[in-house]
């Protein structure tokens, strides 16, 4: 199972599949429910035709990544899915390890809401994809602009505050290479969301974590996450900053053979960019997105249900 990131959201994603599958739209209101009033506000926001704040604010976008990630995962568990490993990234991986029992949901919730909410706070910055390597993309960085991210052999997100980061891209621009921007006024996964780290910390100070039911796939190690990491605060409040190892974290899960790679989340990003490795591209694994393609509610109940007879899960 994997769960996608900041970048996946769009408007209006899981409201068609909310209103279609009671059994989705109790597991998204369960989530809304453990976030106390902060979750009526979030729902109402989510369902309306005109939104307080845009979907890209990070109060907006991270907790309805969780809610739908965790939404979607908890119903295929009661379905009966069992699943090999969970793969998220950046906050997908707080799904996973909410599923896994690494968190309780309202432990989950409440570290979402807590990140956000100082997250908030973040000088405006930003993420953009590159169509390079990491070699490529580092030798053109400017100071405060690092690598965000590893999606594929040439797909490297970098992030930063605004200025520098628009001088970067317009160096990589300049030398022919593709940029792209992610939804996100937030530079996740950069330096200048150090000081979310140490306050983070904090705020993780005394909550029970376990070590995971099921095996989690770091994407930040690139390995099967250890029971002492899960169960370290410091492992969990420094993935703002960390940059995400996506493609590495994909190689090591695929290495162990033929997977079903089942994404859980809006969008089809992440099977998009594991269509690139070489096991999927000659079938040894394969990938489906529950949701798929941002757009029509209709399609989105489709897309589900046909992923869900394809798990071999049936309707309860």
């Amino acid at each position: 199972m994997l769960f996608p990131g900041q970048g996946a959201q769009y408007p209006g994603m899981g409201t068609g599949l909310y209103r279609a599958e009671p059994q989705f739209a109790a597991a998204v209101d369960e989530v809304f429910a453990a976030m106390g009033p902060n979750g009526a506000e979030l729902r109402a926001d989510w369902l309306s035709e005109a939104p307080v704040l845009p979907l890209v604010h990070v109060t907006r976008s991270q907790p309805l990544l969780f809610t739908l990630g965790h939404a979607l995962g908890r119903v295929l568990l009661d379905r009966g899915l069992r699943p090999a490993a969970l793969l998220g990234h950046s906050i997908g991986e707080v799904v996973a390890a909410s599923l896994a029992g690494v968190f309780g949901l309202e432990s989950a919730v409440r570290l979402v809401i807590d990140r956000v909410t100082r997250l908030a706070s973040v000088p405006a910055g930003g993420m953009v994809a590159v169509s390079a390597t990491v070699e490529e993309t580092t030798a053109r960085l400017r100071p405060e602009v690092e690598v965000g991210a590893v999606n594929a052999p040439r797909q490297t997100v970098i992030s930063g505050p605004a200025e520098p980061l628009a001088a970067t891209v317009e160096a990589l621009r300049t030398d022919g290479f593709v940029c792209a921007p992610v939804a996100s006024l937030t530079p996740f996964h950069s330096s200048a969301l150090r000081e979310v780290v140490s306050t983070g910390l904090e705020s993780l100070a005394g909550r029970e974590l376990c070590p995971p039911s099921i095996q989690i796939v770091s994407g930040y190690t690139a390995a099967p996450l250890k029971d002492e990491e899960a169960t370290d605060p410091r492992y969990w409040a420094r993935h703002p900053v960390a940059p995400v190892l996506f493609w590495p974290a994909l190689e090591s899960l695929l290495s162990r053979g033929p997977h079903l790679l089942a994404e859980c989340g809006p969008g089809q990003g992440l099977v998009t960019l594991a269509r690139r490795h070489p096991d999927v591209r000659a079938g040894r694994s394969t990938g489906l997105a529950l949701l798929g393609p941002s757009g029509d509610p209709g399609e989105e109940v489709r897309h589900f249900r046909t992923a869900c007879a394809r798990l071999s899960l049936a309707r309860p």
